[in-house]
């Protein structure tokens, strides 16, 4: 019992107090964001451009800063909080659906398919609210069709999920790399690249008008499922016993978490080992009831690659990292480290 406590201190805290804990983190995380960069800001002069939003800036704010914060790094923040949230919501959901602690949203195609619909965007020449668009549709998509390719005989088996996803994931990355390959300008395979890398240098205000709304939907919805989820959890028959139509949740989970996948991916590019980190931080503070694993994973998640986007932005200056590098310098040896633990019989439920 002691050390189900360690590992889970918030484990009896009601979902309010942890969103609010959570906001209150995410918004220092979020002010830490605003401050740091080429341009350094101060936090009082940060407040102050906040405040004055009119673009010509405050009695003790440059106009310099005034842009810097409200045209450059609010947008890049609001989008890596919308992002990581809904990676490590998506990724808590699926690994509830497929009783796996090593799922994520990589493993229903999503993030293939959306690099799909971006390197052929860019192939093509289409404008950048183009690129998003199409970048969100075949994410989106691809939800759908693993659901349509799993089901069979009015079930949708756990295994043939994984393997359905798996497929139309290794599908949509041969075509990417297809399209790759058919590129003959070295200004588009380097705009592909850097997109296939991830990162949040061109957001602007505007793809923000639909990620801030519809992540926050997606979010609400996958509220409405933490009791599901906790079923979903404990295994096929004791679900289906306990009542569950494990049938119908199992589809609605996945496309919503495929939905979470396509906004994130559209706009930041393919982020790796958001959804999987995450959600495992998150049991450790506030054990395995997704009442309270829901928002957990969501403010660990957002803070977490709002911290990531700008250590991608600051380590190397006047340059910047690719975000899916840094999320993978630290997704790749906790992977490592579940694997590890499950072969000794001991990852987090």
């Amino acid at each position: 019992m002691g050390s189900e406590a360690r590992e889970a201190p918030w484990r009896s805290a009601s979902p309010a107090s942890i969103v609010l804990a959570g906001g209150l983190v995410a918004l220092a995380a979020a002010l830490g964001g605003l401050c740091a960069g080429a341009v350094s800001v101060s936090p009082a002069h940060v407040w102050s451009a906040l405040a004055g939003g009119s673009g010509q800036g405050s009695a003790s704010v440059t106009p310099m800063e005034h842009n810097v914060v409200l045209l450059i790094r609010l947008p890049r923040v609001v989008a890596a909080l919308c992002v990581g949230a809904g990676l490590g919501v998506a990724g808590c959901m699926l690994q509830a659906l497929l009783c796996n602690p090593l799922a994520s949203p990589f493993v229903i195609g999503a993030s293939a398919a959306a690099g799909f619909g971006a390197v052929s965007s860019i192939l093509l020449g289409l404008s950048y609210v183009l690129t998003l668009g199409s970048s969100f549709a075949l994410a989106t998509g691809s939800g759908f069709l693993v659901v349509a390719l799993a089901r069979g005989g009015g079930r949708l088996p756990r295994e043939s999920l994984v393997l359905t996803g798996f497929s139309v994931g290794l599908l949509f990355g041969a075509l990417t790399g297809l399209v790759e390959y058919a590129t003959t300008e070295e200004a588009q395979l380097r705009e592909m690249v850097l997109w296939m890398l991830g990162g949040l240098w061109r957001i602007t205000w505007d793809p923000l008008i639909v990620l801030v709304p519809g992540t926050l939907l997606c979010l609400l919805a996958a509220a409405r499922f933490s009791r599901e989820l906790d079923l979903l959890a404990l295994g096929e028959d004791d679900a289906v016993r306990l009542g569950l139509d494990a049938t119908r949740a199992r589809a609605a989970v996945l496309v919503l978490s495929a939905l979470l996948t396509a906004l994130a991916v559209s706009v930041s590019g393919v982020i790796a080992f958001v959804g999987l980190v995450v959600p495992h931080l998150a049991r450790r503070f506030v054990g395995v009831t997704h009442g309270r694993l829901l928002p957990a994973s969501a403010f660990l998640g957002a803070i977490f690659l709002v911290i990531a986007d700008t250590v991608a932005r600051t380590a190397f200056l006047p340059n910047e990292l690719p975000l899916g590098v840094v999320t993978s310098l630290v997704g790749i040896p906790f992977f490592l480290w579940v694997q590890r633990a499950g072969r000794r019989g001991g990852v987090a439920a």
